[in-house]
């Protein structure tokens, strides 16, 4: 894998999660109607937990780990698979906390955003490491990008009273691509060396 084609399958990845209806596009949304940049705040509340989370998983990436790597990657593209179904069936509910504190709250709390980083946010991290410190940064960056760009996005239409019910159901629809697709090229790219 090359170094653009590892940041699309990090935008891609990102994407996947980031599009889909949850705890924090809800408080984007809410937040949004009183404070445009919302987003940019809860963003960075979210930032604040996950980039320590990327340099951890990524120091960690770096040690011989055999077939460990394998069960990460064959867990995250079930993992993956299980996100893109129960997103079918999941309702956002409005949350009082607001803000950077928010983006913190939500994110450390949430046993999806926890479990997401174990196995999917594991594997990208392991894809990081041959690429180096340029690894580690595209990760972050792109990743970091695409929860900054979405949630102010929502945020500002919000604030402006866009209604949100048919873009739910587009975003919706797309995270659930992406996330079978990767679901299943995670499972792929776990397995082939064993039956290479």
């Amino acid at each position: 894998m090359d170094l653009l084609l590892f940041i699309a399958t990090v935008i891609l990845v990102s994407l996947s999660g980031v599009l889909m209806p949850g705890p924090i596009f809800a408080t984007a949304l809410a937040e949004g109607r009183k404070n445009k940049h919302a987003g940019l705040l809860i963003a960075s509340g979210h930032a604040a937990i996950e980039v320590p989370i990327i340099i951890a998983l990524f120091l960690f990436g770096k040690f011989e780990l055999g077939e460990m790597k394998t069960i990460i990657g064959l867990i995250g593209g079930i993992f993956l698979i299980y996100l893109a179904f129960s997103s079918l069936k999941e309702k956002d509910d409005e949350k009082t906390i607001r803000g950077f504190f928010a983006g913190i709250a939500l994110s450390s709390l949430n046993p999806y955003f926890i479990m997401w980083w174990l196995t999917i946010g594991f594997t990208l991290a392991i894809k990081a490491n041959p690429f180096g410190f340029l690894g580690l940064i595209s990760l972050i960056i792109f990743h970091e990008l695409c929860d900054y760009s979405w949630y102010e996005f929502i945020s500002l239409f919000s604030y402006h009273g866009a209604k949100f019910d048919a873009i739910k159901k587009i975003t919706k629809a797309v995270s659930f691509i992406l996330l079978i697709f990767f679901g299943i090229y995670f499972i792929y790219d776990a397995l082939s060396p064993i039956f290479s």
